[in-house]
């Protein structure tokens, strides 16, 4: 039996929402527009991102280079991907983002090794005036379900064996169903108050040394424990995909 733990990117490790700030800082008004018929389930996680790619047109790299680089995270993802690695720890990020920002942004904060799956943008006919135009595309997508870009919950089961203890960390919309399948959840923010709605158990955070604590605590005390209706779940999302 293996801890394996999957950590969300966008406000979770950074401190704020960096793709919808992303977005928004190029593409102004129209990236607010797609946004709201997303959350209302007018549009698609895919069309919304496509749609906000359209509306900032061509971009400087170095403007871009800028934006990312004035981007903060928690301290203590550190001594969380430290604490991983000295426990065994196969930690995973995965992101209903953008990999160009992921990316850069854990490398300006040493732990550019640390493994990540995302939506992936591809800069398209680079002009002399060091601008171009931005494509993304959606390599972990789901067939049915449109609700998220990059399917969390996918990974999830695909990246773990069937013994394996699940240890997700998030707080917005997109880490709303890969919770349904994890043994050990970390909430704050918008998923907290899912998880109270939904009776899902979780552990409340305020940074990564919350995480890094109750881990501890567990893995000590022989307490890693799966999650009886999490372990039904995942029982019955492969039944459904064989």
């Amino acid at each position: 039996m293996s801890l394996r733990l999957f950590v969300d990117f966008d406000g979770t490790i950074t401190r704020g929402d960096v793709g919808n700030m992303f977005f928004r800082a190029f593409g102004g008004a129209a990236c607010d527009e797609l946004v709201r018929r997303f959350r209302a389930g007018e549009i698609s996680a895919r069309a919304c991102f496509l749609g906000e790619a359209r509306a900032m047109g061509r971009v400087s790299s170095g403007a871009l280079e800028e934006f990312v680089d004035a981007q903060e995270i928690d301290p203590s993802f550190n001594d969380l991907v430290e604490f991983c690695r000295e426990r065994g720890v196969e930690l995973l990020i995965v992101s209903d983002g953008i990999d160009y920002y992921i990316r850069r942004i854990l490398g300006r904060n040493g732990c550019g090794e640390v493994p990540f799956l995302s939506n992936v943008a591809t800069f398209l006919r680079p002009g002399e005036d060091g601008r171009a135009e931005i494509s993304v595309a959606f390599p972990h997508s789901d067939a049915v379900c449109d609700r998220c870009a990059c399917c969390k919950r996918n990974i999830m089961l695909t990246a773990s064996a069937e013994e394996d203890i699940i240890a997700y960390v998030g707080e917005g919309i997109s880490d709303r169903c890969p919770v349904r399948y994890a043994d050990i959840v970390f909430a704050k923010d918008l998923l907290q108050t899912y998880c109270q709605n939904e009776n899902i158990s979780y552990y409340p955070y305020a940074g990564f040394h919350d995480v890094v604590s109750r881990l501890r605590d567990l893995m000590d005390r022989n307490r890693l424990r799966p999650r009886p209706r999490a372990e039904a779940e995942r029982r019955a999302a492969f039944r459904h995909e064989s």
